[in-house]
């Protein structure tokens, strides 16, 4: 018993700071608060103690200890972090993060050993919490700006040569610039991303951006608000071009150690737009694009929905891409010159759009626009779903043709329209007005000829405007299981060569020419199910 007693009456008198002391240097598993950080400031509104020397001086230990999990436990002024391999930040709530501090210009995260060329970070874990990148007290930057020597862009997470990275269940807020950018990246996991602008969007407020050369990414529930693409997988971005000796070759527009190179082995499923500007884009010139499944994109966008590109002249090296149950609607018309759900540009070796559907669309915009410099080996429409009231929307072909394809295979397909909707447009067309598609290059040529003054009429540009001229050439058309009402022609073929249609259990209702061949146009057979004529 007096022993006992001796005991208690020590413990009341010990400090409480002694009762709730530092964590050992050595230990692998630190808690800010107990390491001393304030956690003054607010995810939201920033504000509070200047925490960077403190928590950068835990997560430099991780090298030393061989793995190291910080947990956030509140939220964190910071001016920007570096993070080891082998290193996980943990935050218990959303209301715990970390926020960026004004005139911070720098990422709230980044890898400690960037690099284009080698990946020397792995093992890197974000788990919960916000990340506030504070755009409106940060430098913004565009395309054209000149970085200082040796800076990036400003983003939120800076990632560049890197394997073996998760993120999930993290919300990123204001992002001065890309809220991730992945750089020379291998098996990466991003689940339950939230991706919010509380301001008007600046340009180039994007979501997760990927730049080549990278290889097996899985992605699930991003959602967004992203002042541009929620989702880019860019192979070959602005960061690369042909130099005037006709070789591709990479520039420092992004800042140094940002690469470009093939991406391969994507599979992206669940993606929420909530009046984004854009959908998800696919950028390649010459680096390869292959094996990439993207499913599940619903919500709602203001300018473009997919992008896939060379940046509008020709190039491009795909292999398999394949969109599938896509319900994605514009919220304002006619956004820009060229409107469109699907842009399809490059060389492509086959293409499948699955389960789309297009549902009380506002304007005239094609759902699927395959542009003149495309050359495809397969394209497969397989499921469209189309349902129009606005007259706006009446003439406008749910699939334009301006390129070359060798198969186009459009199957299970329905078109709906009202009584009162006017008996205009096509399911499918080729169609010979350049109009919009010239002031779009013209437009692409001054953002480039911005960033590249020597190469405006070096390689590419030449070429791009030549392809505006080219003729549609289907050489495989089959049209089949195909319900429509209220068009003028299941397929309008005004210009350009169509060697073999085939057409198949195709129910037409107030449709008055089924096919409609006109100007230059020419099909060289036509077969369907019960006959055969040339």
């Amino acid at each position: 018993m007096k022993h006992a007693l001796i005991l208690i009456s020590a413990l009341l008198l010990t400090p409480i700071a002694a009762l709730h002391a530092a964590p050992s240097p050595d230990s692998h598993i630190v808690i800010a608060s107990e390491a001393g950080a304030k956690l003054d400031s607010d995810v939201t509104k920033g504000g509070g103690t200047d925490d960077t020397a403190l928590i950068q001086s835990i997560l430099d230990r991780a090298p030393k200890l061989g793995s190291l999990k910080l947990v956030a436990d509140g939220a964190i002024l910071v001016k920007g972090l570096k993070v080891h391999s082998n290193t996980t930040i943990e935050c218990v709530t959303s209301d715990c993060g970390f926020f960026l501090a004004d005139h911070a210009d720098q990422p709230i995260i980044r890898n400690a050993d960037p690099s284009a060329t080698e990946r020397k970070n792995r093992n890197i874990t974000f788990l919960g919490g916000t990340y506030n990148g504070n755009s409106a007290k940060q430098t913004h930057i565009t395309l054209s700006s000149k970085l200082p020597p040796g800076k990036n862009w400003t983003v939120a997470f800076a990632m560049y040569g890197v394997e073996q990275v998760t993120m999930r269940d993290v919300t990123i807020v204001d992002m001065t610039t890309l809220a991730v950018q992945f750089s020379n990246w291998r098996r990466v996991t991003c689940e339950n991303v939230f991706i919010h602008l509380s301001q008007k969007p600046e340009p180039l407020q994007c979501g997760i951006q990927f730049q080549g050369p990278g290889q097996f990414l899985s992605m699930r529930n991003i959602h967004g608000n992203p002042g541009d693409d929620i989702i880019a997988l860019n192979a070959d971005d602005y960061n690369c071009d042909w130099n005037k000796q006709g070789e591709f070759k990479g520039n420092d527009i992004f800042g140094p150690n940002v690469s470009f190179g093939p991406i391969s082995d994507v599979d992206i499923d669940g993606v929420f737009i909530d009046g984004g500007h854009n959908g998800i884009r696919i950028l390649s010139r010459v680096s390869r694009v292959d094996r990439v499944s993207i499913r599940n994109v619903q919500g709602t966008f203001t300018k473009y929905g997919f992008f896939i590109s060379p940046a509008w002249r020709p190039g491009g090296n795909l292999g398999n891409i394949t969109f599938e149950n896509i319900d994605l609607r514009p919220l304002e018309p006619d956004f820009g010159p060229l409107p469109f759900v699907f842009l399809i540009q490059g060389n492509i070796e086959q293409l499948t759009l699955r389960n789309i559907r297009s549902h009380l669309p506002v304007d005239s915009r094609p759902v699927v626009w395959v542009q003149p410099s495309s050359d495809i080996g397969v394209l497969r429409v397989d499921g469209m779903s189309l349902y129009q009231k606005d007259p706006h929307s009446a003439k406008t072909p749910a699939i334009q043709v301006d390129g070359h394809i060798d198969l186009l295979s459009v199957n299970n397909v329905t078109l709906s329209r009202p009584a009162e909707m006017p008996i205009e447009g096509s399911l499918v067309r080729t169609d010979p007005d350049r109009t919009k598609l010239k002031q779009y290059y013209k437009i692409g040529r001054s953002v480039l000829n911005s960033l590249y003054p020597w190469a405006v009429n070096g390689r590419g540009w030449p070429e791009a405007f030549e392809s505006l001229e080219r003729k549609p050439q289907i050489n495989r058309l089959h049209l089949s299981n195909i319900s429509v009402n209220r068009i003028k022609s299941v397929l309008q073929h005004d210009t350009g060569d169509i060697g073999h249609l085939q057409f198949d259990n195709v129910m037409t209702t107030d449709v008055p020419n089924p096919i409609s061949v006109g100007g230059d146009a020419k099909i060289g057979e036509i077969s369907s199910t019960t006959k055969s004529e040339k």
